[in-house]
């Protein structure tokens, strides 16, 4: 487990690149200004199970995140290898603390939620982020808000392609061209 301590008032949430470089830069492109990005996990690889993307340039992908320079915190996914993962020569545990503005952070990639969610209640988590799912949510169950922010390169379910935004009052999940799908005072 790792725990950082961030600052500022913005942070960028996503998950499941799937060695998409246009969904990552689309990604950036929208978090604008954030003081941190937060990767729930599934970074360059795409998995037996799903297509290959569109856009699906894992080497290009990985040297972009090399070369990231800001802040960024990647939480294993069950498609991060470890020869992946010496690609973007990046920290990539399977569990993240945070804390952000006085508030409690754990991401990991989801794949387990029964374990996240008993983590998130025994942590007293503020904020709760996964992945995995592909399908995004925003879910409050007592103090704690659960945050998957979709894919950006493989959505399932309704929702297109999306990322997560999350500043000092608002939790908003958009799509990659900015429409807000889902919103959460906190």
């Amino acid at each position: 487990m790792s725990t950082k301590l961030l600052e500022g008032g913005k942070l960028g949430i996503m998950s499941d690149t799937h060695g998409s470089l246009p969904a990552w830069k689309a990604a950036l492109s929208l978090f604008g200004d954030v003081d941190a990005i937060l990767h729930a996990g599934d970074v360059i690889y795409h998995g037996p199970r799903n297509m290959i993307p569109g856009g699906y340039t894992p080497a290009d992908l990985a040297e972009e995140i090399k070369n990231y320079k800001d802040t960024l915190l990647i939480s294993r996914g069950n498609c991060d290898a470890d020869v992946d993962l010496m690609l973007i020569d990046k920290l990539a545990p399977q569990y993240i603390t945070a804390w952000w503005n006085g508030k409690k952070i754990l991401m990991m990639h989801g794949d387990n939620f029964p374990l996240l969610r008993k983590m998130a209640f025994d942590y007293d988590a503020d904020l709760a982020i996964s992945g995995h799912t592909h399908i995004a949510s925003l879910i409050r169950e007592g103090n704690t808000i659960f945050l998957n922010p979709g894919s950006t390169t493989i959505p399932k379910g309704k929702d297109s392609a999306s990322v997560a935004i999350v500043d000092e009052n608002v939790i908003s999940i958009l799509t990659l061209t900015g429409e807000v799908l889902y919103s959460e005072q906190w």
